[in-house]
């Protein structure tokens, strides 16, 4: 899947990346102006930049109740601070799913992401079927140019009470995480 940056009116452009088989690709890094008033005018430019590093997850042949997870580290590359969020995309896989068992499928996975996992200020970023991170969420999490990074926990689940719908039905999940300054 090719995804390009996401342009917001308000806040300037954002950068959009995929994990992959291949590993993490950066599609874009942008620049943006701002420009504030106070008294007099002046503007402002700096760099939206967000790099996630990490393991892809890779899993086949799943039976109801097995899961997987990776963790990710965001890290602010830019000159600004920013809002991050994750979303998620997907596409059939092979040539015996078609783009309504593909959707079948990822009504029925559950994925967790979870930033900072493990540390006190550990929050759920998303918690729910794979199917509700289509173009969510609408929101995002700080990250600031001082904090520099933080870990995401990325679980994926095919809970046990998946029923044999899904049974042979493969899929390309890209998860995308996408920054605004």
């Amino acid at each position: 899947m090719d995804w390009i940056a996401a342009y917001s009116m308000q806040t300037g452009l954002a950068s959009v990346f995929k994990i992959c088989p291949e590993g993490v690709k950066k599609i874009s890094g942008l620049t943006f102006t701002s420009e504030s008033v106070l008294g007099g005018s002046s503007a402002e430019t700096g760099t939206v930049s967000l790099s996630v590093t990490g393991d892809p997850l890779v899993v086949f042949n799943w039976s109801p109740g097995d899961s997987d997870d990776t963790t990710l580290t965001v890290t602010n590359d830019g000159s600004v601070d920013l809002l991050y969020s994750l979303s998620a995309d997907w596409e059939k896989e092979g040539t015996t799913t078609n783009a309504r068992m593909a959707t079948i499928l990822a009504n029925r996975l559950l994925v967790t992401a979870t930033a900072d996992p493990g540390e006190t200020g550990e929050t759920k970023l998303y918690e729910g079927p794979l199917a509700g991170l289509l173009d969510q969420p609408s929101t995002g999490r700080a990250l600031a140019v001082t904090n520099g990074s933080e870990d995401v926990l990325v679980e994926l689940e095919l809970p046990e009470d998946a029923t044999n719908i899904v049974q042979g039905l493969s899929i390309a999940i890209d998860f995308i995480f996408v920054a605004e300054g």
